[in-house]
């Protein structure tokens, strides 16, 4: 797996509202330095220039690119006031919702992505979520094995599987289906329900709803053969440790 280039810093007026979600990204993006910035000083609602400026130059200290993500404006215009004096540092702020945004960006720079696909990857995540359907669809009553490994043609090849997870695809059995996917040399798509998307965004895997049970399929060009499979087995299996 690629080694992390870049790491979070989430600004939130409460303390323990950043912490919590650094917590949660944490479970998707454990190789990723993810650093809480909430609250003031003593622990009162607020935002703090210093604490979000020793946070930004923690990562910076350890080699690392920046994505800042903020709650409301006035940490908006804080972070702002921190950036003025850090233009020639690798250091993005993204104007973006919060808790999609620091999901998604965990998950990108836990696949290795640079700072700029991680910040796009914070900025769309909105996007994601918007287009995604409720939570909980109804999945196959079936029951469904992994013997279904069918070539659709000679250049490409399916699995369909069995969701094994108790919390479906999603948090980090996403994540980690997506790091698989992102060692294959062409596009992975994984469908459900009638929805396709690319595996490799842990993302988008959540907005399917696959829920416990549900039959997915895994499909792909035929030279990803071996990255198929490893990704049938393991949604098959359960990856949620």
């Amino acid at each position: 797996m690629a080694q992390p280039h870049v790491g979070l810093v989430l600004v939130s007026h409460s303390a323990k509202l950043a912490e919590g979600l650094a917590e949660l990204a944490a479970q998707m993006a454990a190789d990723v330095t993810i650093l809480p910035a909430g609250g003031l000083e003593g622990g009162a609602i607020g935002t703090s220039y210093d604490l979000i400026e020793s946070a930004i130059n923690d990562l910076l200290g350890q080699g690392l690119g920046v994505v800042v993500l903020t709650d409301l404006g006035s940490a908006t215009l804080t972070v702002e006031s921190v950036l003025e004096f850090l233009d020639d540092e690798p250091v993005t702020f993204v104007d973006a919702p919060l808790v999609e945004a620091a999901i998604a960006a965990a998950t990108a720079a836990q696949q290795g992505d640079d700072l700029a696909a991680v910040a796009t990857a914070a900025a769309k995540a909105i996007d994601v979520f918007v287009a995604s359907k409720p939570a909980g669809t109804t999945a196959s009553t079936e029951s469904e094995t992994d013997v279904d490994s069918t070539p659709a043609t000679k250049e490409s090849y399916s699995r369909t599987v069995t969701v094994a997870d108790a919390a479906g695809l999603h948090a980090r059995p996403a994540s980690k289906v997506a790091a698989m996917a992102a060692e294959a040399d062409g596009d992975i798509i994984i469908s459900f329900d009638g929805e396709e998307v690319e595996a490799d965004s842990a993302m988008m895997l959540m907005s399917l709803g696959a829920a416990r049970g549900a039959s997915v399929t895994v499909s792909g060009e035929s030279g990803d053969t071996s990255v198929i499979d490893q990704i049938a087995d393991a949604i098959a299996q359960g990856l949620d440790d």
